[in-house]
């Protein structure tokens, strides 16, 4: 996390470049562009909420996405933000079936991108951990449970949570990093070298 310093810099950073997307995209319903930094933006954001919150702002990230792919349904980028986000969604729900739907539309998104780059190696990675996700869910399902987490609403912090509510309020940083998904977090790496252009700009005038 060099890149950014700290935790706090790091979400001012998807911060900024989240209202930055939003503001350049609502003045030009067109800009396709903006709608994939926007959803990039909003996945990264994701990992600094709790609960439902975090799952929430996924499922908004998965919105823009959509609406960037029916914009341009060529955006590789767009398709592989998407099966991010839809990996980051199965990993928080509660119900495994939904879980795999969500499983299956990441692998989709990867498919995609992987036909249009077949000598890509990390587009084929994806695919390859897709089919591992439930698995990897099971054992994220298990951590919980020990964990004394569990209930109602998205996994790691049921309906309510509060910061420092306790070790289950927050989903726990190895889920998000769990079998390699790290590499996968390079989903949004086109959305920040796009963002960081401008982002200068943006920090100074606050």
């Amino acid at each position: 996390m060099s890149l950014f310093g700290d935790d706090p810099e790091r979400e001012q950073f998807f911060e900024i470049a989240k209202q930055q997307a939003q503001r350049e995209f609502e003045s030009d319903n067109t800009n396709v562009q903006a709608l994939v930094r926007w959803g990039g933006a909003l996945l990264e954001l994701a990992h600094f909420k709790q609960g439902d919150e975090s799952a929430d702002t996924i499922k908004e990230a998965i919105t823009k996405l959509q609406q960037a792919i029916s914009l341009d349904s060529d955006r590789t980028d767009a398709y592989w933000c998407l099966g991010n986000a839809y990996t980051s969604l199965g990993f928080l729900c509660p119900d495994k079936s939904k879980a795999n739907q969500n499983f299956k539309e990441a692998s989709k998104a990867f498919k995609h991108c992987y036909e249009k780059e077949p000598s890509n190696e990390t587009y084929k990675k994806a695919l390859e951990m897709c089919e591992k996700a439930p698995d990897y869910y099971d054992e994220i399902q298990s951590h919980i449970a020990q964990s004394g987490g569990g209930g109602g609403g998205e996994m790691g912090g049921g309906g309510g949570s509060k910061k420092g509510a306790g070790p289950s309020s927050k989903v726990p940083e190895w889920v998000w990093d769990l079998g390699g998904w790290t590499l996968l977090a390079g989903a949004v790496a086109a959305a920040v070298i796009i963002a960081k252009v401008t982002t200068p700009q943006v920090a100074a005038s606050s």
